[in-house]
């Protein structure tokens, strides 16, 4: 999320002399500082909250009046460099730290400032000193913005409100008080919808099904007693012990005798149940011909108080109608259905209907719109963390704090924070403090570098549960290879992008790992061959040269 007014200053230094000076006997990078190798930075002209502080190349940072840049506002500093030397003796860390204590000397605040991050990105495409020249040299100041603070806010504020849902307390006065002051481009949407919550102390009677022979039995006592060979519907009743009791209508018992005889002996119901009793049964039999033989079809009715349940859906579920509110942002997403109401449970549903997966790394994207998912992920974990034989390894990813993103570079762009816990406080607090931590930035997550990380913390850890935006591609697939262990991916944001973005599905079939969705859990994706078609919820998909295509004709993300 890039805002605010656009801001970049450039300071020229004295081409001078080259600053060779003899190699330092040892040379330590300060612990506050990570370097990253890159080919070459491109620099992003568009960030309305960097400042280029530039320099020659191999020249000394440039005299300015830096006191004025705000240092609350300064989320990190980068010092950007090329590896190319002209001398053997010319010494690039002596030089990188003189850098580094001038602009010190200038800007006292930034020293030892716990609250900014220090990068070094060594640059190593140029092999010359005039293509140098074309590479960016010198300091990146990225600047937090005033907007990202506001949103961060409204964030952890939308994770309480949704977390209060499935809590039974639908706390919305943080959000609702952000809105009323003007303070964020979030607005509330609410619709009415129909929410169904199963009974669980009710069940329904359920019969066994007969056999080939059974029914073909049936069909020839019904032909000798009855002279009847066509369709054929029979209403038979049972006790609560679901043991047979009366046939309907049986105008003559010797007539129905055999019939009878049949049904007690080979009809066998588990019994329904009612406010966790046993009731009675009412069952329909329907006996049809087909081109294959005779079938024969069951349903299967409650009794209760003497009456018989027909409506199956309310004797099972409480069905009521309420007004759901959602909080879309407009300045990113289109406004329309939203997202809980949309997807109100997917994760609690996927993590319990998939209670074997155990010993597991759950690495979690903690990026902006996954609040809803976030919420589902507390709830379930407040319920079932404790458990011994559950999941304690964790490690949420952010794209990497606060770093710019133009040195993010595959494998080393960080923002990730792990932690093996049994304690639902600790897991929160981490969470949050990932989510805290992030700047929004580009689309693209570093989902893979966060595995690999998980899994050099624990190696014994033989699975992977990654919860993701379906909306961002993991920028490192290419780092995929280093994953040995299956990933189960759950994957959100399905019902907004018209389909699964099929790079996801390309990965997990690579990884031999696992897709879940509200309702699908597919484990066979490697197992697909060229030109099969497989269809997920209500979307197809082909394998065209060994990658997955969306055939639906919808766009994909």
């Amino acid at each position: 999320m890039k805002k605010g007014v656009f801001i970049i200053l450039c300071f020229i230094g004295q081409l001078g002399l080259y600053a060779q000076s003899p190699a330092a006997t040892s040379k330590e990078l300060p612990s506050y500082v990570v370097k990253i190798t890159t080919k070459q930075l491109e620099i992003a002209d568009w960030d309305t909250n960097l400042l280029l502080l530039e320099m020659s190349f191999n020249g000394s940072i440039p005299k300015s009046r830096l006191e004025k840049i705000p240092i609350d506002r300064i989320a990190s500093v980068t010092l950007a460099y090329s590896r190319y030397r002209l001398s053997e003796t010319f010494d690039q860390f002596d030089l990188n730290m003189r850098r580094m204590d001038m602009l010190f000397a200038q800007v006292p605040g930034l020293k030892n400032n716990k609250n900014i991050d220090w990068y070094w990105a060594e640059q190593t495409g140029c092999k010359d000193p005039e293509t140098c020249k074309g590479y960016f040299h010198g300091f990146i100041i990225q600047l937090k913005s005033p907007e990202l603070a506001l949103y961060k806010e409204a964030e952890l504020a939308l994770l309480d409100y949704y977390s209060s849902i499935y809590e039974g307390l639908r706390d919305s006065r943080k959000m609702d008080s952000l809105i009323a002051t003007g303070k964020t481009n979030f607005i509330k949407k609410c619709d009415t919808m129909t929410l169904r919550t199963k009974i669980k102390d009710n069940k329904l009677p359920k019969t066994r099904s007969w056999d080939a022979d059974k029914t073909e039995q049936l069909a020839r006592v019904l032909k000798t007693e009855l002279e009847r060979d066509d369709t054929v519907e029979m209403t038979i009743y049972t006790n609560e012990k679901g043991e047979f009791e009366s046939l309907e209508n049986a105008e003559s018992f010797i007539k129905y005798k055999k019939l009878i005889r049949l049904f007690k002996n080979d009809l066998t119901v588990t019994s329904g149940k009612y406010e966790k009793k046993k009731v009675a049964s009412k069952i329909t039999a329907r006996l049809y011909k087909s081109k294959h033989g005779y079938k024969l079809q069951f349903i299967a009715y409650p009794i209760v108080d003497g009456e018989v349940q027909t409506d199956l859906d309310r004797f099972l579920f409480i069905t009521r109608v309420e007004t759901v509110c959602d909080y879309l942002d407009t300045s990113i997403i289109k406004v329309g259905k939203g997202l809980f109401s949309s997807t109100p449970d997917l994760v609690i549903k996927v993590l319990d209907r998939n209670k074997n997966w155990k010993n597991c790394l759950v690495a979690t994207d903690v990026t902006a719109s996954m609040y809803p998912y976030l919420a589902q992920f507390q709830m379930w974990h407040k319920l079932n963390l404790e458990q011994n034989n559950g999941n304690h390894d964790f490690i949420f990813f952010n794209d990497g704090d606060n770093k710019p993103d133009l040195i993010k570079i595959n494998g080393q762009v960080g923002g990730l924070y792990y932690i093996n816990t049994t304690s639902f406080e600790v897991l929160s607090i981490t969470m949050k403090k990932a989510m805290l931590r992030g700047n929004g930035g580009d689309r693209p997550e570093n989902n893979i570098e966060a595995v690999i990380e998980g899994l050099k913390k624990n190696p014994n850890i033989k699975e992977v549960i990654m919860i993701a935006d379906n909306f961002a591609t993991p920028r490192d697939l290419d780092l995929l290879k280093l994953v040995k262990v299956p990933i189960h991916l759950i994957l959100c944001g399905i019902h907004t992008s018209k389909g699964i973005n099929p790079a996801y599905l390309n990965m997990i079939r690579a990884n031999k790992g696992s897709i879940h969705t509200m309702t699908q859990d597919l484990y066979d994706l490697s197992k697909v061959t060229e030109g099969q078609v497989i269809k997920i919820e209500d979307k197809s998909y082909k394998l065209v040269r060994g990658e997955f295509i969306k055939i639906s004709g919808e766009k994909t993300p």
